[in-house]
């Protein structure tokens, strides 16, 4: 669980990574605003990613980099890289994180470079396997430095001590047997294979865990598909209400023709009245001369 990060105690650098127009369809036309995505971070582990909507692009961008100072993170690191590999999903976009050796640099490109440079670290290897919309990829970056785990996080979560996660009383048991001599065998360091065999020990445990929290991303992503539903289906309904609108008027419309006909015509129906009575008049008139 991420602790809340107070963003005033930092010196924070932004960086805007998408800028899209967007309209949303309202009875009175389409209202048209600026979507801003922006990326925050210290380059001391601290990044985050926020989203700001606006009319105009410097009041989006704001909104943008207020919401990422919200959604701040720490990301755990070993040395200039990532503790493991981790996979990062948001809707669509996927991204393959995988540490890197010293002198690596940063290998990625797009929003993902920007918010992993902005988070500080120098040596890692990144991948898009999905969508290439910079907005998901950046989400689906920091959804990866979220899953990721320090050793001691990976004991407390096991219920085992450090040495245990990395084999290591195993080892002490072997250094202290001893020989038929009954002497202590010298002690050494762990062979290039028993280390390989210990480092794959602890990567089979982190792909446990990293199994473990695809299974919720694939739960958000269920989650998030159906509340997309939801709002197709609540914009359908919205244009068939400004459909059945329009109807209305239209036909009120046509009421307001019909009356002003309707009213023209009595008014034409009293003038040939008065005609007709003062053409009897002056009949009248002339038979009485």
């Amino acid at each position: 669980m991420q602790k809340t990060i107070d963003a005033s105690k930092l010196e924070l650098k932004e960086s805007i990574v998408n800028i899209r127009r967007v309209a949303k369809t309202v009875k009175g036309g389409r209202n048209m605003r600026f979507s801003v995505t922006v990326v925050v971070g210290d380059g001391e582990g601290n990044v985050g990613v926020g989203l700001g909507k606006a009319r105009e692009i410097p009041e989006a961008v704001r909104k943008a980099i207020e919401d990422a100072k919200k959604k701040l993170i720490f990301v755990p690191m070993v040395g200039t890289t990532i503790p493991h590999k981790n996979l990062g999903v948001f809707g669509a976009g996927r991204v393959l994180l995988m540490p890197g050796a010293e002198g690596t640099g940063v290998i990625a490109g797009s929003s993902v470079r920007t918010v992993l440079e902005l988070a500080g670290i120098k040596d890692i290897r990144a991948k898009s396997i999905g969508s290439n919309n910079a907005g998901n990829m950046a989400y689906a970056t920091i959804e990866g430095l979220k899953g990721l785990k320090t050793l001691a996080e990976v004991g407390r979560l096991r219920g085992k001590t450090k040495e245990e996660i990395l084999g290591l009383p195993k080892m002490v048991e072997r250094l202290e047997k001893v020989g038929g001599d009954d002497k202590p065998e010298e002690v050494k360091e762990p062979t290039p294979a028993e280390a390989v065999e210990e480092s794959k020990a602890v990567e089979e445990e982190i792909a446990t865990v990293e199994e473990e929290i695809v299974a919720l991303e694939e739960e958000i992503v269920a989650i998030e598909e159906e509340i997309v539903a939801v709002e197709e289906e609540i914009a359908a309904t919205e244009e068939e209400i400004v459909a059945v609108e329009e109807e209305i008027a239209a036909t009120e419309e046509e009421i307001v023709a019909v009356e002003e006909e309707i009213a023209a015509t009595e008014e034409e129906s009293e003038a040939d009245g008065e005609n007709a009575e003062q053409s009897d008049k002056e009949e009248e008139t002339n038979g009485n001369d």
